[in-house]
């Protein structure tokens, strides 16, 4: 019997809400950086706001399909979606460098590779929280199915009892 809260239940709506809103963020603040030759500044138009929808309800479709379909998605939209997810995220390091200033070029490649190494250790971390919660969930799965086996035991035993006494 394998009955779900409503926490277990709304957990993948969350996640997925709590990654695509920054994910849209991201498009949008991209799409509205402005570079000149003495400032950075934000051209905030209707585009911007196409960029927010478009990034947020992709990544969320994409998310919701992979929590709620599971191991039944197809491998190569599961692998696909995360090269995409990848990619873009790549463009969206890469893109502020339009090589314009090719004297700071040191030190943008420097913080992003600081960033870099702070996502990675951040993505190691979730990584590692994710598998030692799977680890736990089949720790007490095994110990469910034992209990039931033992419960189930001594019934078994006193059915065979009673048909010895009958």
């Amino acid at each position: 019997m394998n009955k779900e809260s409503k926490n277990e239940r709304d957990l993948p709506t969350v996640v997925a809400f709590s990654s695509a809103l920054p994910f849209g963020a991201m498009l949008a603040v991209l799409q509205a950086l402005r570079f000149t030759k003495s400032e950075i500044s934000f051209d905030f138009s209707i585009w911007t706001a196409i960029a927010f929808l478009v990034g947020s309800t992709s990544l969320f479709a994409y998310l919701r399909l992979v929590f709620t379909c599971g191991q039944r998605t197809p491998r190569a939209f599961r692998y696909g979606g995360l090269v995409v997810l990848g990619l873009m995220a790549s463009v969206a390091f890469i893109y502020p460098f339009r090589l314009r200033q090719l004297d700071q070029l040191a030190q943008r490649f420097a913080g992003v590779g600081a960033a870099l190494c702070f996502i990675a250790a951040g993505l190691t971390m979730v990584y590692r929280i994710v598998l030692a919660a799977e680890l736990d969930e089949d720790r007490q799965e095994a110990e469910e199915k034992n209990s039931t086996v033992i419960k189930s035991q001594p019934q078994a035993r006193f059915e065979q009892k009673e048909q010895y006494e009958n």
